[in-house]
């Protein structure tokens, strides 16, 4: 059932979208803290709690694939996740911007959440996530698996199917929003919500999940070293407190800098009208050379 090469045929609506947001919310919480009081003495645990929370959405995902993947009466439509084109950037050159783009917006972004006081329970919630005295875990669970999984939900499903029914600017602005919303709490919703909207502009620019991925993987593994770097400073310590005021606005410019300029290269070189055609509604057809992609990387 979990074939990734049928993913393509289900590519939910808007009303779609909150119904995974529920079966994650509820199902999805509910299995993944069972899990987590069974593996509770695992050196992974986070990360088999995170694993087990994903599975019912995804679970829904692919059952609502195949079931549009084998039709009675009608050809399989779909719309491919992966179906990278680059413009005029060469790979290699596109994903050394990108990473730099998501620093500079990390920073960029940083005192949205310095201005709202954490709450003691998330403020715990967060010291259980990123806990440096397991750093395998740590790693595990916040760059690899989160980068995947909810890349693949909130890009890969939720805004490719959105794209299709109400346009662009509500495909990236309903995806982020939804990916603000499944992080739980307010201190982390804005910055989310802004990086939601760079992977969802990048998405429909690139058609290609992994740069969604690779971003989400800069982003979380820089926070996933630097609390291993440094287990002493807080969950909630700001850049400033940790740089002192000078040093902090320096970077705070050059990253502004970095932000601005990476965004109009990614703009400028990536402008060159595949976005919308590429995220066109296809048919498996019974005629020579285009029927179903059974070998095709690019689901």
């Amino acid at each position: 059932m979990f074939k990734s090469g049928n993913f393509k045929y289900y590519f939910p609506t808007l009303s779609e979208s909150w119904v995974l947001v529920l079966i994650f919310v509820l199902l999805g919480s509910l299995v993944g803290g069972v899990g987590t009081l069974l593996v509770k003495n695992t050196p992974i645990v986070t990360s088999i709690s995170y694993i087990l929370t994903m599975v019912p959405p995804f679970w829904y995902i692919a059952a609502k694939a195949k079931k549009n993947a084998n039709p009675v009466l009608e050809a399989p439509k779909y719309v491919k996740i992966n179906k990278p084109h680059f413009g005029k950037m060469g790979v290699f050159p596109f994903f050394v911007v990108l990473a730099l783009a998501v620093w500079a917006l990390g920073i960029v972004t940083e005192p949205l959440t310095a201005w709202i006081p954490m709450p003691d329970f998330i403020e715990e919630a967060f010291k259980t996530a990123f806990d440096a005295s397991k750093p395998f875990d740590l790693i595990l669970s916040t760059a690899i698996l989160a980068p995947i999984c909810e890349e693949m939900l909130c890009r890969g499903n939720m805004m490719r199917g959105i794209l299709v029914q109400k346009g662009v600017v509500k495909a990236i602005l309903w995806s982020a929003f939804i990916f603000a919303l499944i992080h739980f709490n307010p201190w982390q919703a804005i910055p989310a919500f802004i990086l939601g909207c760079f992977f969802g502009w990048i998405y429909y620019k690139t058609h290609c999940i992994w740069a969604c991925i690779f971003m989400h993987f800069v982003n979380n593994a820089t926070s996933a070293i630097l609390t291993i770097a440094f287990p002493e400073a807080g969950v909630n310590q700001s850049f400033s407190e940790l740089m002192g005021k000078g040093t902090y606005t320096i970077v705070y410019f050059a990253a502004l800098i970095i932000l601005c300029a990476a965004i109009y290269l990614l703009y400028k070189k990536l402008d060159n009208n595949d976005e919308a055609a590429s995220f066109e509604v296809q048919s498996d057809t019974q005629e020579p050379g285009l029927g179903r992609e059974e070998t095709d990387v690019a689901v």
